[in-house]
């Protein structure tokens, strides 16, 4: 008896151990950026301007901004949490052919971007973002699409309750972090997630913005059902786009349709 209670305690420690750890780390567990550039936009033919954005705190984000000269659209990309934005050119192109300018930039801390990341820090980046697209290069509010890839998602969704954009694209975006803590660490209670990235919260306080969701049923991070309930929260217009593939791989895996719903989506604004 005395073994098994022995055993009992031990697993007790053992979980209550790797509870700490993950409570204490959990900005390495969410925030994985990379400083290295893997690729320039040149290497794809592309044309790209360095814009450099001084943020409300006195960062410096680094950006790319892509002109179309068709079109009086510009995308924003906020992407996922690992990597950065030299890793996301072929979105780029994509969203060029697909009829729109675009504006891809790094959170603080990832890729050229000074400073550390956070979630608080994430939505100054967006606001700052925001507001160089319209007084360097000349948008309107109603002229910039929010796009958000992933974690992205919430930035992105948080841009449109701040400013009155043009529109909202959600691309493999979860509800909320509580969410995926249960979806991928079923055993640790959820409450220890000290970043919300509440996604579902600023769709709930969006009205009258056209807003596409882009999912994979076969996403293996993501479960598909967030993009189902983030759908569902969505008013007119909206437009739903499945994709098959990977989390990370279903842009290439299904990357003629993903610039069809595109062009699709931006010739409906």
């Amino acid at each position: 008896m005395k073994s098994i209670v022995s055993i009992f305690l031990a697993a007790v420690l053992v979980y209550l151990m790797i509870l700490l750890l993950m409570f204490l780390f959990q900005n390495r567990l969410l925030f994985m950026p990379s400083s290295g550039i893997i690729a320039e936009p040149g290497h794809a033919g592309l044309q790209a301007e360095d814009l450099w954005i001084d943020t409300s705190d006195g960062l410096r984000l680094h950006s790319w901004y892509f002109p179309n000269d068709e079109t009086e659209f510009v995308v924003v990309l906020s992407h996922g949490n690992a990597g950065n934005i030299s890793g996301r050119i072929a979105i780029a192109e994509t969203l060029i052919r697909s009829g729109a300018s675009v504006l891809m930039y790094d959170y603080r801390g990832y890729g050229r971007s000074g400073g550390r990341p956070s979630e608080k820090g994430f939505y100054r980046d967006i606001e700052a973002v925001t507001k160089a697209l319209m007084s360097e290069k000349g948008y309107s509010e109603k002229q910039i699409v929010m796009y958000g890839r992933s974690l992205g998602g919430a930035v992105a969704a948080y841009a449109a309750t701040r400013f009155a954009v043009g529109g909202l694209v959600l691309d493999s975006a979860f509800l909320n972090l509580r969410e995926m803590v249960r979806d991928v660490y079923p055993f640790v209670p959820s409450r220890l997630a000290r970043y919300e990235f509440p996604t579902d919260q600023y769709l709930s306080r969006i009205h009258e913005v056209p807003v596409m969701i882009i999912h994979s049923r076969q996403d293996e991070i993501v479960p598909f059902r967030h993009a189902e309930r983030l759908y569902e929260m969505t008013g007119e217009p909206r437009k739903f786009t499945e994709t098959a593939g990977g989390h990370n791989h279903h842009f290439f895996t299904s990357r003629e349709l993903i610039e069809q719903s595109w062009r699709e989506y931006l010739q409906g604004l």
